[in-house]
């Protein structure tokens, strides 16, 4: 494949490919391990030696940062074999913009820890291609991209990207006495145990949500219940009793729980801290968000039925206002609490106390849906 002439002069990912010694550094900044880091230069060697896909990498790279969003296109993420510069193909347009990425932090004031941080994912995914699949090998460019594009920070245990709230949920805190219920809009059905229609397993009788406001107010609704699930009858709520903690396109914090390590309840909320602090000080101009929110299997209501009060999943589920997932399935519950393990699971597999009370909830036929969560403003508790 011949490169259009505008793509020459973009920089050549192939000439950053060339330089082993510089994509040696990179790799190893990143914190990614030596044996991967061996295998990444070992796959940059094969695809140099490819005219044709280093073609199409470099598409990929003027794509994965000129597009919008990063789609499916079977030139970005079609594996044409096993070997290892197909394996690491979508890492490469990544690591080139490392210096790009340092310079944007430094000039921001950044410190120089937290883009280490942050790129630690690097490591983390790799791992998990690994553990999914047998072979190392690197995958998850559309959500890496959101880290090189400054959208991403790791703080701590969490990361936090800030965002527009699309939840179809409308929080109403109470004016005198600081209450919070958590509202579903209209629009959608759900079931009688207070899931959404559209979820995995969901079955009849289906009620339809009912959601009425007056002159900005919302009067009526389906609250959620203290577990997590919307109740199947509507609340009233009184006139200038109740305002909206949180409008459709508020500026809010969409919270990512990385893999690695243990929730540490106290590690948590030292994560909540350095996020009140950290986005008011290094993006003055961004609009102070109104709230951390999250969609995780980590907030299905049923983890809280099978572990301790004292659990750190407990304990942080209990820090945030729950709430159901439209369309929730539990893919990303046998992906994280079962990792590893092909489905049908065996109970002889299982190693931890979470895995097998989990086991044993599904094999009571409960489904563990992903839900949500959120924490409103202000965050003094966590300062």
């Amino acid at each position: 494949m011949v490169l259009p002439e505008e793509l020459r002069v973009l920089g050549s990912v192939a000439d950053y490919l060339r330089s082993p010694q510089r994509l040696r550094r990179d790799v190893e900044w990143c914190g990614i391990e030596p044996k991967y880091c061996d295998e990444i230069l070992a796959g940059a060697v094969e695809l140099l030696s490819q005219r044709e896909r280093l073609g199409e990498l470099e598409l990929t790279a003027k794509a994965m940062f000129s597009a919008a969003s990063w789609g499916t296109d079977p030139i970005r993420d079609a594996l044409r074999d096993e070997s290892l510069g197909e394996r690491f193909f979508l890492i490469y347009p990544l690591l080139q913009r490392l210096e790009e990425l340092r310079d944007w932090y430094q000039v921001r004031g950044i410190p120089e820890s937290v883009l280490r941080h942050t790129l630690y994912d690097f490591q983390l995914w790799i791992e998990t291609q690994h553990q999914r699949t047998g072979l190392s090998g690197f995958r998850e460019a559309g959500w890496l991209r959101n880290h090189f594009l400054g959208r991403v920070f790791r703080l701590g245990r969490l990361q936090f990207e800030p965002t527009m709230y699309t939840y179809p949920f409308v929080p109403l805190v109470h004016c005198k006495s600081g209450e919070v219920r958590i509202v579903a809009k209209g629009g959608a059905a759900i079931t009688a145990g207070g899931v959404f229609a559209d979820s995995e397993g969901a079955t009849e009788p289906f009620i339809d949500l009912i959601y009425e406001e007056v002159a900005g107010e919302v009067r009526r609704g389906h609250a959620v219940a203290a577990n997590g699930y919307i109740e199947p009858v509507p609340s009233d709520f009184a006139a200038g009793q109740w305002r909206k903690g949180l409008n459709w396109g508020d500026t809010v914090l969409s919270l990512h729980i990385p893999a690695g390590e243990p929730l540490d309840f106290t590690a948590c909320r030292e994560s909540f801290r350095l996020a009140a602090d950290f986005f008011p000080s290094y993006f003055p101009g961004l609009p102070v968000p109104r709230a951390v929110a999250c969609g995780s299997w980590l907030f299905y209501p049923g983890l809280c039925d099978i572990l301790p009060a004292e659990s750190n999943i407990v304990r942080f589920q209990k820090l945030f206002y729950r709430f159901p997932m439209r369309s929730a399935t539990s893919s990303q519950t046998y992906e994280r609490a079962f990792a590893g393990y092909a489905r049908p699971i065996k109970a002889e597999q299982l190693k931890t106390t979470l895995e097998r009370r989990l086991y044993d909830h599904i094999n009571e036929d409960n489904i563990p849906l992903a839900a949500c969560g959120m924490i409103l403003a202000p965050f003094d508790d966590f300062r």
